[in-house]
């Protein structure tokens, strides 16, 4: 009896060691794994600020100007004309010279998210200005150091009716000798500068700016900052990095003073002024080209400008980051 008692006992024991065990690999590797989610680098994104200037050929010739009494209107898309598709300038220039001014012209046209036909003539299709090329100036708003990816613009780069017009192949360059026309209540200003280097290159236009891949741009001294959840973001003190007439990026603060707490991709999430001085005295607010502009509060990344407030500069909305890095 003796025997068993010590026997059992033995076993037991052997048993509530396994247990044991088991359950401290199970925490070990579970807490591991936990740790290693939560400290991802893929949670990680490099703030920028950098003023880009961005060229673009579209994938459809657009109408870039208004002319009154025009069938025509600004943004409108050239698809086809008499049943001949048109995918760039050269095609829709040899066309058109081939028509004789006798000629009805039948137009296939995109207009915002409709396409239709226009029957019109060879004189009104000259009157209006139409290209498939696109060039202006935006802020690039973070790289990816995982796959050297980058997100700009925080808005889709629109014409007219073509609220999100498509990209056949788009590229972004660095610039220098930023030229600022300040923001004034009522009149919002813009950024113009000169083109240095090719760093990058795009096709996809989104609801919340472009994306692509860079190409070539030194990132190694540059902080990365972790991607804030909605429920992250506070009110209160915030820093927007923005590249200003020194051809350098700098910090300058914005007080955050409304969050949409948005369940689903939108624009407009956080409302902010800018109370920054140096910012104001060499801005007046927001102007154009600070699209894109990367907001960071503490360690971590939360946004980008994407809008002005008109009649009052100071003030602006941006987009929530995640918003932006979506696929």
């Amino acid at each position: 009896m003796g025997t068993r008692i010590s026997t059992s006992k033995k076993q037991n024991l052997i048993k509530l060691k396994i247990i044991f065990i088991a359950s401290f690999l199970l925490y070990f590797f579970s807490s591991s794994l936990i740790y290693a989610q939560s400290n991802s680098d893929s949670d990680y994104l490099i703030p920028i600020g950098n003023i880009v200037q961005i060229d673009a050929e579209l994938k459809n010739v657009i109408v870039r100007n208004y002319v009154e009494g025009s069938p025509f209107t600004l943004g409108d898309a050239i698809i086809a004309i008499n049943k001949t598709p048109i995918s760039d300038y050269s095609d829709f220039s040899k066309l058109l010279s081939s028509i004789s001014p006798s000629d009805k012209v039948s137009v296939l046209v995109g207009r915002g998210t409709h396409n239709f036909t226009l029957e019109t003539t060879k004189s009104e299709l000259e009157k209006v200005n139409i290209n498939g090329l696109l060039s202006g100036f935006a802020t690039l708003t973070y790289i990816n150091p995982n796959d050297n990816t980058f997100g700009a613009v925080a808005h889709p780069i629109s014409v007219g009716t073509s609220r999100k017009v498509d990209i056949r192949l788009g590229n972004i360059s660095t610039t220098s000798d930023l030229l600022i026309q300040k923001s004034v209540k009522g009149s919002v200003g813009s950024i113009s500068a000169k083109r240095k280097d090719t760093i990058g290159q795009f096709t996809t236009n989104t609801d919340f700016g472009i994306k692509g891949d860079i190409v070539g741009f030194d990132t190694s001294n540059l902080k990365s900052y972790k991607v804030a959840s909605l429920d992250e973001i506070q009110l209160g003190k915030a820093q927007v990095i923005l590249q200003t007439t020194s051809n350098g990026c700098q910090k300058f603060d914005i007080q955050i003073i409304d969050i949409q707490k948005q369940r689903s991709p939108q624009s407009k999430t956080l409302k902010f002024k800018i109370v920054d001085k140096d910012l104001l005295a060499q801005t007046g607010g927001v102007v154009q080209g600070m699209s894109g502009t990367p907001i960071v509060q503490g360690d971590k990344i939360i946004g980008a400008i994407s809008h002005a407030v008109e009649n009052d500069p100071s003030f602006g909305y941006a987009v929530f980051i995640q918003w932006m890095t979506d696929k």
